[in-house]
């Protein structure tokens, strides 16, 4: 497409999607998840209408009930499944700059919630690039609306002097969208070993100037200060958690740590923690993941007696800790000489 912001075409609403009874919709949605795993096996040229049907179990007529054609049960795979990623390319052009590197990241963490679909996205994206395909227009003008999202993102933080001078905004959106599609083709190889978010967010981080007290209040204030961005910070920069609590830039009030899962901690509790200077970006980021504190944190607490018997027994009481785990400790802490 050219000239102007590109408008990702939205799939049509077909008139073969009739009727609102939960039969019908059950239906269909069947049909398109076996669609997705169709796809993601075979690609779209290798699907076929009576394909879904038999893997459905039901007739071919039954499927161009809800679908008319092929392309129109390809566009609609594609509709379904961008609106549960959240990919609003829409709503990103009016964010502020971490804002719109948050939304970008956490597309990877919706997609990754269904590896089928991150296969059938690494699929169709290639697929597509034929301009035959037809998810050729909606797949350029994605393509196109992302990088001047990103491109617009970066060139702002550039005249905020928040990263190089000598950056080129546009080399940097590029090369941030490929890595977002090579890293999801990595992680469908190695799940356990390929971390699409942190990788991302440290390609984020590392062209930030963290000189600049301004660039990490924006971070930090941004719904991109996730546990990940302060790992990243940590390493790039050298400011831990506790620098970054010292220095005010961020806060881990109770209110603050409900993001975490651990509002139910007491207040009393949980500045005992904070305070103690043992808990980093790793324990938050597993707390958000788990809405609890790893063994790992309740074992340093206990080595560096943080807490009183009484406190983490309160833990497990709130389900933050395992209540089998905190007696181990606890029996271990007893046994210690002082």
């Amino acid at each position: 497409m050219k000239g102007g912001d590109a408008q990702v075409p939205k799939p049509a609403h077909k008139s073969g999607e009739r009727g609102s009874y939960a039969g019908g919709v059950a239906r269909r949605e069947a049909i398109l998840d076996a669609t997705v795993d169709m796809i993601a096996e075979a690609g779209y040229h290798g699907l076929s209408m009576r394909d879904v049907a038999r893997r459905v179990g039901i007739s071919h007529p039954g499927v161009i009930y809800h679908f008319p054609s092929k392309e129109a049960l390809l566009m609609a795979v594609i509709e379904r499944y961008e609106d549960r990623s959240h990919f609003d390319i829409q709503a990103m052009r009016h964010m502020q700059p971490f804002e719109v590197f948050n939304a970008f990241t956490q597309l990877s963490t919706e997609l990754s919630s269904n590896p089928t679909i991150v296969e059938m996205e690494c699929m169709l994206s290639v697929e597509a690039s034929n301009e035959v395909h037809p998810a050729h227009d909606h797949f350029a003008a994605r393509f196109e609306g992302l990088q001047k999202v990103l491109t617009s993102a970066f060139t702002q933080l550039q005249e905020d002097e928040l990263i190089n001078q000598d950056a080129d905004p546009k080399s940097l959106g590029h090369s941030l969208l490929a890595e977002w599609y090579g890293l999801h083709i990595q992680w469908l190889y190695n799940r356990d070993g390929v971390d699409v978010v942190a990788s991302l967010t440290n390609l984020i981080i590392n062209q930030v100037d963290l000189s600049n007290p301004k660039a990490l209040r924006a971070i930090m204030s941004s719904g991109f200060a996730t546990p990940s961005a302060m790992a990243a910070i940590e390493q790039a920069a050298g400011f831990t958690l506790e620098d970054l609590l010292e220095k005010g830039y961020i806060s881990l009030s109770s209110q603050e740590m409900e993001k975490y899962g651990l509002s139910d901690v007491p207040e009393e509790i949980l500045d005992k923690i904070v305070r103690s200077g043992i808990l980093n970006a790793n324990d938050l980021e597993y707390a958000q993941e788990n809405q609890a504190l790893s063994i790992d944190l309740l074992g340093r607490l206990v080595i560096n007696s943080v807490l009183e018997t009484e406190e983490y027994n309160t833990l497990a009481d709130v389900g933050v800790v395992p209540r089998e785990a905190v007696a181990a400790l606890t029996a271990v802490m007893a046994a210690r000489p002082f």
